[in-house]
């Protein structure tokens, strides 16, 4: 522990999507947009609410009827829409209320931070570099060869690794049970945002300790006590 958190808690790593940026609307476009290409049905934001969280071949996988839903079927789907969500990745995105100020607050303390998403990594990055190229984010990881996808605690461990501190001195906020299950495995403190795609129940019943229903509040937990 260092004088300055005396709670031990001294760097945060964030989900992106749900977490940090609105994303939604231009991954549910995107995707039916390739659904659509192919003759497929599309679907509602709220059904997309549902598929996201665990990685983009999971999503198309969901998104596709289950006749189409061949091995073969969902790699050319999933190739499509990563070109498709290359081309629209930032017509309707937006940084959730509150989370700039956040991250000013964040830079301020001098706190390391770090961005782990299920999203491809060259969209991780391409997003980061976007909204939130004034902060300076240690590691920036999004879905890879070198890792599974989270709810795996492979890659929260890595991070924790590459900063030099033990997990337990982590924040691990995100949207998702698949953020509070990586929490819980990579012996972080979970903390669960309400704006997010997935709701409080859903954290709640996955191991988030902490619930916030402003990025603000994710200050207090910070102060020594």
């Amino acid at each position: 522990m260092n004088d300055h958190h005396t709670n031990g808690l001294q760097a945060i790593i964030f989900d992106l999507d749900g977490t940090l940026l609105d994303t939604l609307a231009d991954i549910g476009d995107s995707v039916n947009l390739m659904l659509a290409e192919y003759g497929f049905p599309g679907h509602t934001t709220d059904d997309y609410r549902r598929f996201i969280g665990n990685g983009i071949q999971m999503l198309v996988t969901r998104a596709l009827p289950i006749e189409g839903r061949s091995e073969e079927m969902v790699d050319a789907c999933v190739r499509r829409a990563r070109e498709l969500y290359w081309e629209n990745w930032n017509c309707k995105t937006r940084p959730y209320e509150g989370i700039t100020e956040l991250l000013h607050h964040l830079k301020t303390k001098g706190l390391p931070l770090a961005v782990l998403s299920n999203k491809p990594h060259d969209f991780t990055v391409r997003y980061v570099n976007a909204y939130f190229g004034k902060w300076d984010f240690k590691v920036v990881m999004g879905q890879n060869d070198h890792f599974p996808v989270k709810p795996d605690p492979a890659s929260a461990l890595d991070i924790a690794r590459r900063m030099g501190l033990s997990p337990d001195t982590f924040l691990f906020v995100g949207d998702s049970s698949v953020d509070m299950k990586t929490a819980t495995a990579a012996g972080m403190h979970a903390v669960g945002v309400a704006w997010g795609f997935k709701g409080p129940k859903e954290l709640r019943e996955n191991g988030c300790q902490t619930l916030v229903d402003h990025p603000l509040e994710i200050l207090p937990l910070l102060e020594p006590r």
